[in-house]
C-alpha cells in the first residue's frame, strides 16, 4: 500500500497535472455593459491588435468614497490652452498604447492642447510643427495659462447674455471653448462661426480648480470657489472672473461631468481625487467573432510603476542634503537630497517617487507622524496624504498680516510637544510661523 502511494506521489510530482486554461470574458466594445462570450486567454493574447487604457478614479464627495470612470471627471490639465512636458516624452500618432511614434519632445517643452480625454491629450509642438498624443500624467499645467472652458451638458448658445434671449444653436457637452469675454453670468464664445453666449453654470474652467488666482492689480488671492462669473476669495471678496489672468490649482481636485447613478457625485460637483487607476484592455481578432475587447487585468496605476532608486548612506552624503529627520532612538527616517528618501536602517535609502526628485522640508513627529512639505504619513513614510487646507491657511495668514500672501511655500517643519507642529511659511511678502495640532487645520500665527 505504501509503495503504491509512493509511486502515485512520484507520478504526480514528475508529470504533474495540466493546468486548466485561463478563460476570460470578451466584449464588443469597452463600453459594453455585458460580455459577448468567453475565450481562452492564450488565444486572445496570440491575436492582440492593440492595447488601451480605461482610467478610473477613486474620489471623495459628500464624505463618501467612490470608484468611478475617469471620463466622468474633468481635471485641471484638461482645461488649459497649453501643457508642459514634465520630462522628455514621445508624441504618438494615436491615443493608444504601442501606437506609432510621431516625434520626441524635450522636457519642459510647452505644447498647445488640441483636445483631451480622461487619459490622453492631443498636442501640437509649434517648434517642430508636429502634433500627436501623450498621456496626461506626463504633462503639467502652466500657472499663467488662463485656460479654456468645457461644456458639462448640452447648452444653448444665446444671441445675448440673457436667459430670455433667442437661441442660435446647441453646443454639445465636452466641447472646448475659448472665452471672448464675460458678461453677467454668461461666457461670450465663438462656436462654428457664431458669436454668442453660454450660461456659465453649464461650464467648467480653470477657476473651478483654483487654490490661488492672480488678480490684475491685487496679485495672488486665495480662492474659495467660483459662482458663475465671479470668484469668491478666502477673505470673502466677490470679484469678477475676468479680472484674473492666472491660476494655481488644487492638484487633486476634479469636477464631475457625468452622473452615474443616484448616489454618485452630481454634475458640477467638486470632488477630491484620492488616486488614479486604469483598467488595461486589449483588442484581439477572435475566430468566429471578429474583433473583440477583453480586460487584461484588474485596475493598475495609470503611470508605469516607477523604479525605486536605492542609494547607500555614502551616496546620500555626496548629495546636497537640505533636510534630514529620524525617529527617536531609531535609524528610520527621511532625507531631502535631490529627492525625498526614506530609510529603515540608516544604510539603504529608497527614493519616494511621489515627490519627483524635488526637495522639501522633512520632519518626524514623536507621535509617529512623518512630514514631507505639505504631505504627512501615518505609516512611517510608506504612503502620504496632504495635510494642509491651503484656503484656511491663507485666510489665517491674511488676517495676521493684514494683506494677502502672494504665494505659500513651506520652508521648515518643526515637531512640538503636546501633539503640535509648527511650520515656517514663505508668503512672498515675509516668512511667518504657523502652529496647529497635528490633526487640526486651525492654524495660529506665532512669533
Amino acid at each position: 500500500m505504501r509503495r503504491g502511494l509512493f509511486l502515485l506521489l512520484h507520478f504526480i510530482t514528475s508529470v504533474g497535472f495540466a493546468a486548466e486554461p485561463s478563460v476570460v470574458s470578451f466584449y464588443r466594445s469597452q463600453q459594453s455593459l455585458f460580455p459577448s462570450g468567453q475565450a481562452n486567454r492564450d488565444d486572445l493574447e496570440a491575436k492582440i491588435l492593440r492595447r488601451d487604457f480605461e482610467p478610473w478614479l477613486r474620489v471623495t464627495w459628500n464624505k463618501k468614497s467612490y470608484e468611478i470612470p475617469g471620463e466622468t471627471i474633468i481635471r485641471d490639465v484638461q482645461v488649459t490652452q497649453e501643457l508642459i512636458a514634465k520630462n522628455a516624452l514621445l508624441l504618438m500618432k494615436e491615443p493608444q498604447d504601442g501606437a506609432k511614434r510621431v516625434t520626441n519632445v524635450a522636457a519642459k517643452t510647452s505644447l498647445k492642447v488640441l483636445r483631451t480625454n480622461s487619459y490622453w491629450a492631443e498636442l501640437y509642438d509649434s517648434k517642430q510643427k508636429l502634433q500627436g498624443w501623450a498621456p496626461l500624467h506626463l504633462l503639467e499645467s502652466p500657472i499663467e495659462d488662463a485656460g479654456v472652458f468645457i461644456t458639462l451638458i448640452d447648452s444653448f448658445l444665446k444671441r445675448t447674455p440673457q436667459n430670455s434671449s433667442g437661441i442660435i444653436t446647441t453646443v454639445p457637452r465636452m466641447q472646448r471653448l475659448t472665452a471672448l469675454g464675460i458678461e453677467k453670468t454668461f461666457l461670450k464664445v465663438s462656436y462654428q462661426g457664431h458669436i454668442g453666449y453660454l450660461d456659465l453654470a453649464n461650464l467648467v474652467g480653470r477657476a473651478d480648480f483654483a487654490m490661488w488666482a492672480y488678480h490684475k492689480t491685487k496679485g495672488w488671492l486665495g480662492i474659495s470657489h467660483r459662482e458663475n462669473g465671479f470668484l469668491l476669495t478666502v477673505d470673502h471678496q466677490k470679484i469678477s472672473l475676468d479680472q484674473f489672468i492666472a491660476f494655481n490649482p488644487y492638484m487633486n481636485r476634479g469636477v464631475a461631468c457625468q452622473k452615474l447613478n443616484d448616489d454618485a457625485p452630481s454634475i458640477r460637483s467638486r470632488v477630491e481625487i484620492e488616486n488614479n487607476k486604469a483598467h488595461r484592455w486589449a483588442l484581439s481578432a477572435l475566430e468566429g467573432h471578429g474583433t473583440v475587447w477583453w480586460r487584461m487585468e484588474e485596475p493598475e496605476s495609470l503611470a508605469k510603476e516607477p523604479i525605486v532608486n536605492e542609494i547607500s548612506m555614502d551616496q546620500l552624503m555626496k548629495r546636497e542634503v537640505t533636510a534630514v529627520a529620524f525617529v527617536a532612538k531609531s535609524m528610520k527616517g527621511l532625507a531631502s537630497a535631490g529627492g525625498i528618501f526614506r530609510t529603515d536602517d540608516g544604510k539603504i535609502w529608497k527614493e519616494i517617487p511621489l515627490f519627483e526628485g524635488k526637495n522639501y522640508p522633512v520632519a518626524v513627529h514623536p507621535d509617529g507622524v512623518w512630514y514631507v512639505g505639505n504631505y504627512r504619513s501615518f505609516d512611517e513614510g510608506k504612503t502620504f496624504e496632504p495635510y494642509i487646507k491651503w484656503d484656511k491657511l491663507a485666510e489665517r495668514i491674511q488676517v495676521g498680516l493684514h494683506k494677502p500672501p502672494r504665494h505659500l511655500r513651506i520652508t521648515q517643519i518643526e515637531p512640538l510637544t503636546n501633539s503640535r507642529i509648527r511650520i515656517l511659511v514663505d508668503t512672498g511678502v515675509q516668512k511667518v510661523k504657523m502652529q496647529a495640532h497635528i490633526l487640526s487645520q486651525e492654524w495660529m500665527m506665532v512669533k
